[in-house]
């Protein structure tokens, strides 16, 4: 993200109940918890098929780091992964892993869509939001 700061992305990424608004594959999502840096956050959506999943996700606003895991869901059926923000240039450099498993009653094709959906195809585009959002952030 060559405009945008590393804590500019990261402020973005943590505001979970924003992201129906940036991601379009995400209908609803909600905090339904907070402990010291952990956030458990609902997310419902719909690729194909309706999904919902809750998250436990560790926020570390000092090392700009998200880290989760899956607590429970439909369709998704596991999720591990983490956000890393870094600086470089005049930007950011965001590092992304995930690692997800969906199970649904479709058949392959279908389900590799959906995987695809929520993982591979959607991710310049969600970059892109996150970038955006965070440049409409700014104080003129």
């Amino acid at each position: 993200m060559p405009s945008v700061s590393p804590a500019a992305a990261y402020a973005v990424v943590v505001d979970f109940p924003v992201y129906p608004r940036l991601f379009p594959e995400i209908k609803a999502a909600r905090v339904l918890a907070t402990e010291g840096k952990r956030v458990r956050a609902e997310f419902r959506g719909n690729i194909v098929l309706p999904f919902r999943y809750v998250l436990d996700l560790d926020c570390d606003a000092e090392t700009l780091t998200v880290d989760w895991r899956y607590v429970e869901g439909e369709v998704v059926k596991s999720s591990e992964g983490s956000w890393r923000f870094s600086a470089e240039g005049n930007g950011a450099r965001v590092e992304y892993m995930v690692a997800m498993e969906i199970a649904a009653p479709v058949p392959g094709f279908l389900l590799r869509k959906i995987t695809d959906g929520l993982i591979t195809l959607s991710l310049p585009a969600m970059f892109a939001a996150v970038e955006r959002e965070a440049l409409a952030r700014r104080k003129p």
